[in-house]
């Protein structure tokens, strides 16, 4: 409890009046409006928004960005005009790096504590996002290693930019383990054996690659991503809400209950194996590595 109510003042903290909305309505006075790792769009005429991550150099996945998400997806769900959501990126070649690796790292002023409230906001934020009544489209606009393809594959639908990007489940590369949940999720969308292949191995797929695997449902140039993810997202609003809702919410229960089964404690295993010698010097030859590539 006491972590959650951590999490509940942090979330008071964040700077998030940009995100406008009228006294006494969930609806948005502008058409757009800019967080501190958010840019939002309201096609009001289409019924949806497009919400762009902005946190460089590769929206790495934080405490405070995942209150943000979690925050705006609650306020999206409440605004009754609002039927659809499209995620991407503003941050060119890359849609998400997921986890920010230093939420794992232990210091004095950064101890297990900080890592559980970590992981209980990931947690809140990827299964909110997954069982969300809105229409969610995916527009992976570059690199979506790890955490980042978790955040497309929650998603009803994905489109992938082509290029020289990739995108899997590649968490093993950096010392951490995916929970059951996530490669659950990754078999009920690619297959059984695939996922273990791909999981076991940390594997990182071309979006062709991606294509073909059925990670992604749709490869396009770049510059035609948004076009592609808007006319894919009114083909979907085409179909009555209620019966999507509720088929949606029938296709998704097991997972869903298989997560709530588990949580917390998937919550203490993993605040337990990051505090190991073992992971803490893998993740900093990770970290070494990383920083050796981007000079």
């Amino acid at each position: 409890m006491r972590i959650l109510r951590q999490y509940a003042m942090l979330s008071k903290r964040l700077f998030l009046s940009p995100f406008i909305w009228k006294a006494g309505s969930s609806r948005f006075l502008c058409s757009r409006a800019d967080g501190k790792f958010l840019q939002t769009t309201k096609n009001s005429a289409g019924g949806f928004v497009v919400v762009k991550m902005q946190r460089p150099p590769a929206n790495g996945l934080n405490l405070d960005f995942l209150t943000e998400l979690t925050i705006l997806l609650e306020k999206l769900e409440d605004d009754h005009s609002c039927r659809g959501m499209i995620l991407t990126s503003s941050l060119p070649g890359i849609f998400s790096a997921g986890i920010d690796m230093s939420e794992l790292t232990l210091s004095e002023n950064h101890g297990p504590e900080h890592v559980t409230a970590f992981w209980q906001a990931l947690q809140i934020f990827i299964i909110n996002l997954y069982k969300t009544h809105l229409v969610t489209i995916a527009t992976i606009t570059g690199h979506a290693p790890a955490g980042g393809c978790l955040l497309s594959l929650v998603c009803d639908y994905r489109i992938m930019a082509a290029g020289n990007y990739t995108i899997g489940i590649s968490a093993v590369r950096a010392g951490l383990f995916p929970p059951a949940w996530i490669q659950l999720l990754l078999a009920d969308t690619i297959g059984r054996r695939q996922a273990e292949l791909s999981v076991l191995q940390g594997k990182l797929y071309s979006p062709q690659e991606a294509l073909k695997l059925g990670l992604v449902d749709k490869v396009v140039p770049e510059t035609e991503l948004q076009p592609a993810a808007e006319s894919e997202l009114r083909d979907w609003l085409q179909v009555p809400d209620a019966a999507r809702i509720l088929t949606k919410s029938n296709l998704r229960r097991k997972l869903l209950q298989t997560f709530q089964h588990n949580r917390e404690r998937e919550v203490e295993d993993i605040t337990r194996f990051v505090q190991t010698d073992s992971f803490q010097n893998n993740l900093k030859e990770f970290m070494r590595n990383l920083k050796n590539r981007s000079r």
